[in-house]
């Protein structure tokens, strides 16, 4: 898997008199015809955020600057959930498993338009270098899309590698994050998501060595857990260590969220993801399904 590195290219958006800017970095979205203002926070909202995302480990809710894709993009996802969800009573009636197929959900925003230019949205772009910095890339996005009889995503962490082979370091906060964006309404029913304030480093009395899925976490952290209902829209920037997960879907519109994970120029991505920390069968690496060495596009 190749190594990931910095071209030479200008480090900012914008220039030294605070003008947007497209440099080569940016060619890429250029051809698209999306191009960028300023769109920079506050001092004052900044700090405020960097305050979050190293107290909670969660950063926002904010809103994207340009809204007016979001129906296309939510329709694109209900073509990609009806197309797996053929993969998959095909697969059934054929009387094996799902793995010749594809998953249509995985990594979209390599070629498709609408979803793509999302995450070059401004409000995006900002928040990710006042926040995480500049470098960044996606290797991965998925959606999630739930409605009525749809169960829960269980507990869990994004941070499925360090570096190569190198082994997990869950509480290294410089290089692995995640984005959540709402492309439809998310409330408390509509199979809400829930984060565990602060998992992102230590906690007194919790041991980390945990299978990477668990149903419940454990009493010393039940007064961590916090809803995060968002609206259409909205999106949450976290570091990839940070216990979250999604609820069955209670009553509501059927909702759609859409996640991608980032990593730091420089990381190198393994065909399987790093060891657990937990012992027996649950510390065994997991393969990065689906991965292509193409899957990888720079963020900013």
């Amino acid at each position: 898997m190749p190594i990931l590195t910095t071209p030479q290219t200008a480090s900012s958006l914008h220039g030294h008199d605070g003008s947007a800017r497209i440099g080569p970095v940016h060619e890429d979205r250029q051809r698209e015809g999306v191009y960028y203002a300023d769109a920079r926070h506050s001092a004052k909202e900044t700090l405020v955020s960097v305050d979050q995302l190293q107290r909670d480990g969660l950063a926002g809710p904010f809103e994207l600057a340009d809204k007016t894709a979001l129906d296309a993009a939510r329709d694109a996802v209900f073509e990609f959930k009806a197309l797996r969800r053929q993969q998959l009573l095909a697969a059934k009636k054929a009387g094996g498993d799902n793995s010749t197929y594809s998953n249509p959900l995985i990594d979209r925003h390599l070629d498709v338009g609408v979803i793509r230019r999302l995450y070059y949205d401004a409000n995006v772009q900002s928040a990710v270098a006042e926040l995480l910095g500049e470098d960044l890339y996606i290797w991965r996005s998925n959606f999630f899309v739930k409605s009525d009889g749809t169960g829960q995503n269980k507990w869990h962490h994004d941070r499925h590698f360090e570096n190569g082979d190198a082994a997990l370091d869950l509480y290294d906060t410089s290089n692995h994050f995640s984005i959540t964006m709402a492309l439809t309404d998310i409330g408390m029913d509509e199979g809400r998501i829930e984060y565990v304030k602060g998992s992102h480093q230590p906690i007194a009395g919790f041991d980390r060595d945990i299978p990477r899925h668990i149903d419940e976490v454990p009493e010393v952290l039940q007064n961590r857990v916090t809803p995060l209902p968002l609206e259409r829209g909205q999106f949450v920037l976290f570091h990839a260590a940070l216990l979250h997960r999604s609820l069955a879907f209670g009553e509501g519109n059927r909702r759609v969220s859409m996640a991608a994970r980032l990593l730091r120029a420089g990381t190198k991505i393994p065909p399987y993801g790093s060891a657990n920390p937990a012992g027996g069968a649950a510390a065994r690496a997991e393969p990065i399904m689906y991965y292509r060495d193409s899957g990888l596009m720079r963020l900013n």
